[in-house]
């Protein structure tokens, strides 16, 4: 069994979705059967791909979908059964009907929404507006509740937990969404798969205890979660850009002047959690920082790859700006291995196991 793992290296946004489906689409054209096991992370998640003509933003289901490649979702991970039932309708609508499990994932009821929507500390920390924060600190500090449990007996703890009162509109919507979910989805079993991707969700930089606290995510976004067998013999890809974005409080990306990194795809927009979407020049500090924060080196059983994406980006500059120990260096543009090529060499990567002849790009 082939076993894949799809990380952003960074702060998000770097394209784990188009990695992901590009692993798919490989593994179909060989006639293996792949499967994406969502490991951390929950409906913040915003992995766009384009296919056949088709666009979608990946939210709750896996990145392979348009593929017809299954999802299941680990105990790790979080689901909201609102979210899925309306990521359903909208991928039915387009003529895919996703075959998925998340009967294992921690949930998300409207009562966790609505506290990270309206608490201080969350909204200056940072948040999608989601719930994830606030659902994974409420299950870890009472009984885990999962798709197997009494919906009920879940809103009543959630209810409980705030110390609020039950709303009615918010215990329809779950309850319906949550029955639907029991029915839509299929039973998985991963051993019946080839190939095995791992999506993650936001990037090592935004991970809960290794990212640039407080401005991080609820859940672990690197490979912590992951047992010795999984992690043995994997290909761990780490997605990247050409250049850097932030969404959300904490780090902002230094842009310069008459660098135009405005992509006419881009489906990150302003929203009114995170603000407006930041895009700068790359810095190998910060990659190198998550890198070192990660502990990537002590992992001696996996493959390292890059995997870059926003080639055209820079390409269409004919130029590549980026920092390296406060300093500020300009490439011009001559082909695409040429940059591949300068990312190994300038990052701590080209010291890692098996990453000497694994870059990739899209």
């Amino acid at each position: 069994m082939e076993k894949k793992i799809v990380l952003g290296a960074l702060f998000g946004d770097e394209g784990k979705g188009v990695c992901v489906h590009t692993l798919c689409k490989k593994a179909v054209e060989e006639g293996k059967r792949p499967l994406v096991v969502r490991f951390s992370g929950g409906p913040q998640a915003a992995h766009t791909v384009d296919f056949n003509g088709l666009r979608h933003i990946f939210s709750s289901f896996g990145s392979g979908t348009l593929l017809n490649v299954p999802t299941l979702y680990k105990n790790t991970a979080l689901i909201d059964p609102v979210c899925i039932v309306n990521e359903y309708n909208v991928l039915t609508f387009k003529g895919i009907t996703p075959k998925f499990n998340v009967s294992a994932a921690k949930i998300i009821t409207p009562y966790d929404v609505e506290f990270c929507r309206s608490d201080k500390k969350t909204l200056s920390d940072g948040t999608c507006g989601k719930g994830v924060y606030a659902a994974l600190v409420r299950s870890n500090s009472e009984k885990c509740f999962s798709l197997d449990d009494n919906p009920e007996e879940i809103l009543d703890s959630a209810v409980k937990y705030y110390n609020t009162t039950h709303c009615t509109e918010f215990d329809k919507l779950f309850l319906s969404a949550f029955e639907t979910v029991k029915k839509l989805q299929s039973e998985i079993k991963i051993n019946d798969y080839d190939t095995i991707i791992y999506e993650g969700t936001q990037g090592l930089l935004l991970d809960a205890d290794l990212g640039f606290l407080p401005y991080v995510t609820a859940t672990n976004t690197g490979l912590q979660s992951f047992s010795e067998e999984e992690l043995s013999g994997a290909e761990v890809y780490l997605v990247m850009r050409t250049y850097l974005t932030r969404h959300g409080n904490g780090y902002t990306p230094k842009q310069i002047e008459n660098y135009n990194l405005q992509d006419e795809s881009e489906s990150n927009v302003y929203n009114g959690f995170q603000g407006d979407f930041k895009t700068g020049v790359f810095d190998f500090d910060l990659l190198n920082s998550a890198i070192e924060r990660h502990g990537l080196k002590k992992y001696k059983n996996v493959n390292f790859k890059i995997f870059l994406t926003h080639l055209d980006t820079i390409e269409k500059n004919g130029l590549l700006i980026y920092f390296k120990g406060n300093k500020l260096t300009k490439v011009r543009f001559e082909s695409r291995e040429q940059i591949l090529d300068l990312f190994k060499s300038s990052s701590s990567f080209s010291w890692l196991p098996g990453t000497a002849h694994c870059l990739e790009s899209a």
